[in-house]
């Protein structure tokens, strides 16, 4: 595993930069899609980490491949200096710590929301404008469908899960109801 204060460093680095740009998300989704590019595909990977291989060789390879895959400049200078410094294995930790420092930056907070059916745009919205009166900030919700929860929803805010789901619920008063009938 890479050292969690270097891919900390590099993603600092990245959001101080992109973070008073106007495109700062969409630098950051792009961002993303280049890293998955590179990361997943076996070849490049086993290219990149190969030590055999001259730096600038890599230096050569990995710009040729954002130029032509039409990377910004910004994303494709992170990604020169990680194979300059011979950190190409922490790319692929990046974008998340990139993603929530951007938010921290830029004063939004991603919510992921779990619901059991689909939601019509008006309840998403309804959903995002609470999210963001409680929080002061933002919001970026995603949500996902889970028909395992019954009903209600949970949402995952950071660290904190709120749990409304009526199978939480449903378990709660079991355990309670089961609790105080064993003690009577």
């Amino acid at each position: 595993m890479a050292s969690q204060e270097a891919i900390n460093q590099y993603a600092r680095a990245f959001v101080s930069i992109v973070s008073k740009w106007d495109d700062a998300l969409a630098l950051c989704d792009e961002f993303h899609d280049a890293e998955r590019e590179l990361t997943e595909n076996k070849a490049a990977v086993h290219y990149f980490m190969n030590p055999s291989i001259l730096t600038r060789d890599k230096l050569k390879m990995i710009d040729k491949l954002l130029m032509d895959a039409g990377a910004h400049e910004i994303i494709r200078r992170l990604m020169v200096t990680l194979v300059k410094n011979n950190r190409f294995n922490i790319l692929k930790y990046l974008s998340e710590p990139i993603r929530r420092m951007l938010y921290e930056e830029l004063g939004m907070v991603e919510v992921k929301l779990t619901v059991p059916v689909t939601l019509s745009k008006d309840m998403e919205n309804r959903f995002q404008a609470a999210f963001e009166k409680k929080t002061g900030k933002r919001v970026i919700l995603s949500t996902e469908v889970d028909s395992d929860i019954i009903g209600g929803a949970v949402a995952r805010i950071g660290s904190l899960l709120i749990d409304g789901s009526l199978k939480t619920n449903l378990v709660k008063m079991r355990e309670k109801l089961t609790g105080e009938l064993q003690w009577h």
